[in-house]
């Protein structure tokens, strides 16, 4: 077979084969690729070749960028980037998104529409039809209807109604169904994609969550009709996402501010006679346990779970809107306990109704035997909101939202074991509470059962709003903590099979690709920020290395390879397709000239930051590029405004997780040009770009 003939390839639009050159000039722009063509970057199969278009056209855009804009327009940039605060991928891509895609100059285009328009811009055909994509980015409200598979889910943008498929891996892999989120995505041919960072829609009882992103919006000043809220939003997009925080935050203090969570503890002398022994250990509302050692070191020997058969109703604990009026509960309620010493005598309980409650009984069983010593009482509640209180603007929540804050009932309840483990336990219990569900009557259904409200017309959109809570809850807990429960069989009994669809794979509480906030750990149900459309913010897991530690690996790698040619054959063995990688993004601008300067530097950072022992880590490619491209525009505007600080640079190349060994690189590479004629030095932009690129490698190394 000719070496020509083996560069052919099937083309199933044509219906002949066509050479890779003809493919690469014409797919997706020429040609309307099918989803099944293989070679198509841009479909579900080629997940990877999209990122890593999407990671070369970004580092392309900042470079435009710093040619084309003009000075007011980069002292515009660098200012975005100066103000930088909290969420810093939500922030920094909602800004240049829109500044990029969204902003519209004095003939009504964009900066990409421009771009776009240049046919000698370099582009290639494929960077092209993805540019034209990502000019039509925007936020949607997007809410989850289906997981289709690991990087696909399906659902409804609830600001228009239109159907999505969105894909995106750590999205489909981090929420549940009905889960509601705010982020940004633009369309290809067949999909839409996730760009950047979004958030989950925080929950407020009785109200849809479109109404409750449409509330900010008005209270932020946004317009008052739909016509013009999806721009409005692409220009607030930050502000917006940082007054949901606000939403979030300012529900969850009203929550813990109402909350009766004060732990109570009275203490009695008993006296002379008094058999208390005998009258705890006869009751039928007690049950024995044992007492801790710090309680028997305070003089207790024996203590006792006081059983609630009659609940109390606790002073200012609501019920739930979407919650059964008789709640279900997961064992015997327990109003509180009881210990017993030879001398002392003391009843705990963790709320005041409760506490109140429980000493009442407990003195009546006492009959006088008992005297009072003292009581103390914690608020867990003013605890927890004090330690964990986030810190918001409150001038950015709009009243409506913060009526029918959550109240929430901490009843204290004894699992009876009923087969097995606790997980299983407590399994089994969930399946016997959605047994009873369907025929309890249900307030947020005018009190009629969810089997009623199926079979009235009326009330089925409410029951529809009811089941979504659940299913967004109970797939959170199957994510977070492994609980196989499935209501699929209980919505075909009420006759919504069309909310019937695959629940996510088991996790578990270790599960890295699930990011929890402190919130979920206090309050089991609240959601929280979540960073979308890219690989979760990792901790770096190689500590910073000092300078000895740095000086010793240098002349490790110098030992083991002294000849420069072994340590970058060493490399590609590590690394396999580092440095073509590495060119892909930085080719462009450095040219066969200067970007061996950046070859020798990444062999020396990946030989200094590789572990001592096991295999070499691996990198995550879109990670690099991201990164690089956002290091690239940061340090580029530094240097062309003049009213950046002297010591700027400086501070740049210490905001690193490796600041000594990216310090060493940046001397490194002075040193080279130095040496070097003047006329073979890389250029001052070559350099930033060499420099923006080692940054974002060494913090993928550090963390890989």
């Amino acid at each position: 077979m000719s070496k020509s003939k083996k560069h052919l390839r099937a083309c199933p639009v044509l219906g002949r084969d066509i050479t890779s050159a003809e493919c690469g000039s014409g797919r997706g722009s020429v040609h309307a690729c099918p989803v099944e063509c293989p070679f198509f970057p841009f479909t579900p199969a080629n997940y990877e070749q999209h990122g890593e278009i999407e990671s070369r056209l970004i580092s392309k855009t900042y470079e435009r960028a710093t040619r084309m804009m003009s000075p007011a327009e980069r002292e515009r940039m660098l200012d975005e980037l100066d103000d930088q605060e909290g969420e810093e991928v939500l922030i920094n891509h909602s800004r240049f998104a829109w500044l990029y895609h969204c902003e519209r100059d004095t003939e009504g285009r964009t900066f990409g529409e421009r771009w776009l328009a240049d046919r000698s811009s370099g582009l290639s055909n494929d960077e092209r039809v993805l540019l034209a994509g990502m000019n039509q980015v925007r936020p949607i409200v997007f809410e989850v209807e289906r997981l289709l598979d690991e990087q696909m889910v399906e659902g409804v943008d609830l600001l228009d109604g239109r159907r999505l498929r969105i894909i995106d891996r750590v999205t489909a892999g981090t929420v549940g169904r009905y889960s509601v989120l705010l982020f940004w995505c633009y369309p290809m041919s067949h999909y839409e994609r996730v760009s950047g960072g979004g958030l989950f829609v925080p929950e407020v009882q009785e109200m849809a969550p479109e109404v409750v992103v449409r509330e900010v919006i008005r209270h932020l000043g946004g317009p008052t009709d739909a016509a013009g809220e999806r721009r409005w939003l692409a220009q607030n997009f930050a502000r917006t996402c940082e007054a949901l925080g606000a939403v979030q935050s300012a529900r969850w203090a009203e929550t813990w501010s109402a909350i009766d969570a004060r732990y109570s503890k009275t203490d009695y002398r008993v006296l002379k006679g008094a058999r208390l022994d005998s009258l705890l250990a006869k009751h039928p509302d007690l049950d024995a346990e044992s007492v801790s050692g710090e309680e028997a070191e305070q003089g207790f020997k024996s203590g006792y779970i006081w059983l609630d058969r009659a609940p109390v109703e606790e002073a200012g604990q609501l019920a739930l809107p979407l919650a059964p009026g008789p709640k279900l509960a997961l064992g015997e309620t327990v109003l509180g306990r009881v210990l017993l010493g030879r001398e002392r005598a003391r009843v705990e309980a963790m709320s005041g109704a409760r506490h109140q409650d429980l000493r009442a009984r407990f003195e009546r069983l006492a009959a006088g035997g008992v005297e009072f010593l003292g009581e103390r009482a914690d608020d867990l509640g003013a605890q927890t909101l004090g330690r964990h209180g986030a810190d918001f603007d409150a001038t950015l929540v709009p009243p409506r939202l913060l009526e029918n804050p959550q109240r929430i009932n901490l009843a204290s309840q004894r699992v009876i074991p009923i087969a097995g483990s606790a997980e299983e336990t407590l399994l089994v219990t969930f399946r016997r509470q959605y047994e009873a569900f369907l025929d309890e009557p249900i307030p947020w259904l005018d009190h009629h059962t969810p089997r009623a409200a199926a079979a009235d017309l009326a009330l089925r959109p409410k029951l529809v709003s009811l089941m979504k809570t659940h299913i967004r809850d109970l797939d959170r807990r199957r994510r977070k903590e492994g609980l196989d429960l499935d209501l699929n069989p209980l919505l075909a009994e009420l006759g919504l099979h069309e909310m019937i669809s695959e629940p996510p794979p088991l996790g578990t509480a270790e599960d890295e690709d699930f990011e929890d906030d402190d919130f979920d750990e206090d309050l089991d149900g609240l959601q929280a920020l979540a960073a979308l459309g890219g690989e979760p913010d990792l901790e770096p897991k190689i500590p910073p290395l000092s300078e000895r530690e740095v000086d010793q690996r240098l002349k490790t790698m110098h030992r083991a390879y002294p000849d420069p040619d072994a340590a970058t054959d060493a490399l590609d063995v590590d690394f396999p397709g580092l440095l073509d990688m590495a060119w892909e993004a930085t080719g462009s601008v450095l040219g066969e000239r200067s970007f061996p300067y950046l070859e020798v530097l990444i062999v020396r950072a990946c030989h200094v930051l590789k572990p001592r022992t096991g295999a070499p880590p691996r990198l995550k490619v879109e990670r690099i590029f991201r990164g690089f491209a956002v290091e690239f525009a940061m340090v580029s505007a530094l240097v062309v405004e003049k009213r950046a600080p002297s010591d700027a640079m400086d501070r740049w190349l210490a905001d690193s997780p490796q600041r000594v060994v990216i310090e060493d690189l940046a001397g490194v590479l002075a040193t080279i040009g130095e040496k070097q004629r003047r006329r073979d030095r890389p250029s001052d932009e070559a350099a930033l770009v060499i420099l923006a690129f080692l940054k974002a490698l060494v913090a993928e190394l550090s963390r890989a």
